[in-house]
């Protein structure tokens, strides 16, 4: 089978390698889609692992069933790439994706191939049916929402909120739409490109150019956010969303600095405004079913987020596109 490796420094190719077997209660999924992750183009965090496959967000349908699984071939799934045990004491505590199992298991060998193995911990927990309405290059926005629904769940999201996303990329418009579904009163989004603001706009947003208190305060009805979700790794977007959050209310990171890059920030301003800094990694199997009823049911708009759909031979072209900023959100269709 074709998998699209990454050397690192930002090259990735195709290679040939035996097509995977499943062993008991596992599954082959042959791969109609995965989608591309900010993470995926992250050179400090992948290039130390590299040569590595790709890909977390994968969808596709069930070619080989290990004894014990309980799938049939045909079906259509959602994969999930990791799953806790959800037996330990942060598992129950609600901190799943802090699981030792949860950093153990691991899809083989990553979405960016043509069928991927499915070890039997993730057939149990986090295998879900695809409804035959959902197209597969929809269904891997699974992984993504679910992370946003677990962050939202976190910040206390709900009917009348008021929400403010620094950075409308894929995740930001994410956090939007799930804010909408969510029942948000009022929902601002802070992105400087022209472009990302019109979609952010459709998806149900009222916009700011830049970190601007008074903008938000006015978009929000008069009050700042309740909850601020930043999502971009830029030092100065992570330290102005301080200051547009309401007194008691929540920032929450969705994007990661490198390592050892440290960012100035008013501690004083949040002090005594008792706001809450927060951080969130991944999503659990709650999350995924949520995200996929989201998408199931239309609550959130997969059309509006994906903007370029390319085959795994023009795998280059897909990381070239994701890196520029030219597309929303890229899928590769093996």
């Amino acid at each position: 089978m074709r998998v699209a490796v990454y050397h690192g420094a930002g090259r990735i190719e195709l290679s040939e390698r035996p097509d995977p077997v499943a062993g008991p209660g596992e599954l082959v999924v042959r791969v109609r889609a995965c989608g591309l992750c900010g993470s995926d183009l992250m050179a400090w965090y992948q290039d130390p692992r590299a040569p590595l496959v790709l890909g977390h967000e994968p969808a596709g349908e069930v070619e080989a069933v290990g004894a014990g699984a309980p799938f049939a071939e045909g079906d259509r799934v959602f994969v999930h790439h990791h799953v806790p045990c959800g037996d330990c004491a942060r598992c129950r505590a609600g901190r799943d994706t802090l699981c030792d199992t949860f950093r153990r298991t691991r899809i083989d060998p990553g979405g960016l191939a043509e069928r991927i193995r499915v070890p039997a911990e993730n057939v149990r927990a986090d295998v879900l049916l695809l409804p035959d309405h959902l197209p597969h290059w929809a269904a891997t926005l699974v992984e993504p929402l679910a992370c946003v629904v677990r962050g939202q769940r976190w910040a206390g999201v709900g009917a009348g909120a008021r929400v403010a996303v620094v950075g409308a990329g894929a995740m930001g418009l994410l956090e939007v739409e799930a804010a909408r579904a969510a029942g948000a009163g009022a929902v601002v989004a802070v992105e400087p490109r022209a472009d990302r603001r019109a979609l952010a706009r459709d998806a149900g947003a009222a916009t700011s150019p830049e970190s601007d208190p008074a903008a938000v305060r006015d978009a929000l009805g008069g009050e700042l956010a309740d909850q601020v979700f930043v999502c971009t790794s830029d030092r100065r977007a992570i330290a102005d969303a301080l200051h547009l959050a309401a007194p008691g209310g929540v920032v929450q990171l969705f994007a990661p600095t490198p390592p050892g890059e440290l960012v100035p920030i008013d501690l004083g301003s949040a002090f005594f405004r008792e706001v809450t800094l927060q951080s969130t990694y991944s999503a659990g199997p709650a999350d995924t079913r949520a995200a996929l009823a989201l998408l199931s049911t239309g609550a959130v708009d997969a059309t509006r987020l994906v903007s370029h759909r390319l085959p795994l031979s023009r795998v280059e072209e897909a990381f070239r596109l994701a890196r520029s900023g030219e597309a929303t959100k890229v899928v590769v269709e093996p």
